[in-house]
């Protein structure tokens, strides 16, 4: 079983360039993270091919912090596991 939350900082840290320091659970994307819309599109793109999910536009605007993320994405892997 693959650790969904270590392989999602690894795609926001090699996407974004950021240090491991910075990638904290309640870290926000736009404010903490500096990320832009269009890296944060990139993000969930590579984070959807990682783990064979879709992630809706919808859901993707809820997705403020890394501990969201990581808990939407777990609940879908492990929804389908």
């Amino acid at each position: 079983m693959i650790d969904v939350n270590l392989k999602i900082r690894m795609i926001i840290k090699d996407k974004l360039g950021v240090d491991d320091s910075v990638i904290r659970d309640e870290a926000t994307f736009y404010d903490d993270l500096g990320v832009d819309s269009l890296d944060f599109c990139e993000v969930i793109v590579d984070i959807e091919k990682a783990f064979d999910i879709t992630i809706p536009d919808e859901i993707c605007t809820k997705l403020k912090t890394v501990s969201a993320l990581v808990n939407y994405v777990s609940q879908q892997v492990y929804q389908h596991a």
